[in-house]
């Protein structure tokens, strides 16, 4: 059975994968211009045995975007990187002890499991837990801290979407700031989260379905 890409070694596989593109490219643009591998190396103030074993990728982990940039600017290009959202980001200590209150609310018979990836195939996103009652999936989303109400809204809706789940119980770490915030939050979730937080913590307790989707405080 295959096992599950980490998120380091993800990182990684698109690292070497963008690097061998880019010194391909950088390879071929030196060829197409004429440069010989040694006049590079003389502008970089390196060994032509540097820019062969650059250009055959022979410490591929050792590549850096500082030396591709110098390559590029040599052979008249230029070098333009990005970050774009890809999933989840690994989470802290807060929001671990988050997590093992919301286990603790559960009757003990309850199914949970975590880390639940999203069921679409590549999709890299997971849910923080997944709880199953009566044939109902909940999805879990914990959030330590609200920084951004709309940002923190679009990304449920996301989840609602893509998720595979009947319902969302998103829970924030009991805290001044968030309790400053919370209704606010609710009112931009809308009508789809008014169940009333005890009736849904009573309800996991219980090992029953929730009644709808909602947020809590733990």
């Amino acid at each position: 059975m295959a096992t599950r890409e980490t998120r380091v070694q993800r990182g990684r596989r698109r690292g070497h994968r963008l690097a061998r593109q880019l010194v391909g490219e950088l390879a071929g643009a030196r060829v197409v211009a004429g440069v010989s591998q040694s006049a590079l190396a003389r502008e970089l103030g390196r060994s032509q045995s540097e820019v062969s074993r650059f250009e055959s990728l022979n410490r591929i982990d050792g590549i850096s975007l500082v030396r591709i940039a110098e390559l590029a600017s040599l052979l008249g290009l230029e070098l333009s990187a990005s970050l774009h959202p890809s999933g989840d980001a690994i989470r802290d200590k807060g929001h671990q002890a988050l997590i093992s209150r919301v286990r603790a609310e559960m009757f003990p018979s309850g199914a949970v499991r975590a880390e639940v990836p999203f069921p679409a195939p590549g999709d890299p996103r997971a849910w923080d837990l997944v709880l199953r009652a009566d044939g109902q999936l909940v999805g879990v989303e914990a959030e330590t801290r609200i920084r951004d109400v709309q940002a923190l809204v679009r990304r449920i809706r996301q989840r609602e979407r893509d998720g595979g789940v009947d319902e969302v119980l998103l829970v924030l770490s009991a805290s001044r700031a968030n309790a400053r915030l919370v209704h606010e939050l609710r009112t931009a979730l809308g009508d789809g989260y008014t169940a009333p937080p005890r009736t849904l913590l009573n309800a996991l307790r219980a090992g029953r379905r929730l009644p709808g989707s909602g947020v809590v405080m733990l």
